[in-house]
């Protein structure tokens, strides 16, 4: 089969590799479209400390099942699905206590084994989500990064009428941005500096200002000097989290949902004094994938525009090194496999 191989630092080459043999409990999966995600861009720069060459990359994808084996599901050969592409051990507490997500061994398909940018993948069947028919492909092959957005909007508990400000506007930001007006946000404000991503939440109803400062007036305009009732922090630097603890109320709730590189340091004297509530985010939750399939289908006008270009194959190198050198303006970049 054909696959996009990671040989090393920028270096993608599209190989023959064989087709994945079968254990008893895992499906074969032949690709329909897969996302290119920020993690993809880290481990072809060099910079992932898991991901190791030669590897396929790719854990956003869809497509449909070409043989299956054992599974407790109703997944069957020919079913559209798209997968979960967490693998956790099972054996630590917080699986044992049901949460696989936050796992301190966890793996991920794309990055610890390969993953979709080839012709076939292989994975665990159990990890499988049936998709409807009236989804298209291209799209389900978002379920992915709308599934971290929904885990950090359910795990903020958002209610009808907050006022949330958003730092950071690549495909997450910009996906929590919309998620939180589907669920009843009274305004949303996006901080980001980046011209493309600004037009881009503009495009799409969402405020923000032209620069840092104008985006900071806009959070206090529209909640009257109180601060914003969430701020979703979704860059992970230093550089953002200086300024978080400006933009959110007394009270109020900073979710942590960008991955950080390193450790950050945070304003804990106003966090002790102004009671604040501090959430992590970390990556996703069964419910949270069935919840992305149900929103993706039900709304795909608002979802569809994230799709800002679809290549080959053979195009994947080319790819990655202009997202790699920021030479890009593409919100998000799907891999036809089809």
């Amino acid at each position: 089969m054909k696959a996009a191989v990671y040989k090393g630092i920028n270096e993608v080459e599209i190989n023959e590799i064989g087709t994945p043999i079968l254990k008893s409990k895992e499906a074969l999966i032949r690709v329909g479209y897969a996302g290119i995600c920020g993690t993809d861009i880290h481990i072809f720069r060099g910079m992932h400390p898991r991901a190791s060459a030669p590897l396929v990359m790719g854990h956003e994808f869809s497509g449909i099942v070409e043989e299956i084996g054992i599974n407790n599901n109703d997944i069957k050969k020919g079913d559209r699905v798209v997968v979960n592409p967490l693998i956790s051990c099972g054996n630590c507490f917080p699986c044992k206590e049901g949460h696989f997500h936050i796992c301190p061994n966890l793996n991920l398909i794309g990055i610890d084994q390969n993953g979709g940018f080839a012709e076939y993948c292989h994975v665990d069947s159990g990890k499988l989500f049936k998709i409807p028919d009236s989804l298209g492909m291209d799209l389900a092959a978002l379920m992915e990064p709308v599934a971290v957005a929904v885990h950090a909007v359910r795990k903020s508990k958002l209610s009808l009428g907050d006022k949330v400000a958003v730092v950071g506007g690549g495909p997450i930001g910009q996906l929590i941005s919309q998620i939180c007006k589907l669920n009843g946000a009274s305004s949303v404000v996006m901080l980001e500096i980046n011209p493309e991503r600004i037009n881009f939440a503009k495009k799409f109803g969402i405020m923000t200002g032209t620069s840092l400062k104008e985006s900071m007036k806009k959070v206090k305009d529209v909640t009257k000097g109180k601060g914003a009732d969430i701020v979703y922090e979704a860059v992970g630097i230093q550089a953002t989290y200086d300024y978080v603890t400006d933009l959110v109320k007394a009270g109020g709730k900073i979710v942590s949902v960008g991955a950080a590189s390193k450790p950050i340091a945070l304003n804990f004297w106003k966090i002790y004094f102004e009671e604040l509530n501090i959430i992590g985010i970390h990556v996703y939750e069964p419910e949270d994938i069935k919840i992305a399939i149900e929103i993706l289908d039900n709304y795909p006008k608002i979802f569809q525009p994230f799709i800002t270009k679809i290549i080959r194959l053979k195009d994947l190198q080319k790819e990655l090194m202009k997202l790699a050198d920021g030479i890009s303006d593409s919100m998000k970049v799907l891999v036809n496999m089809t």
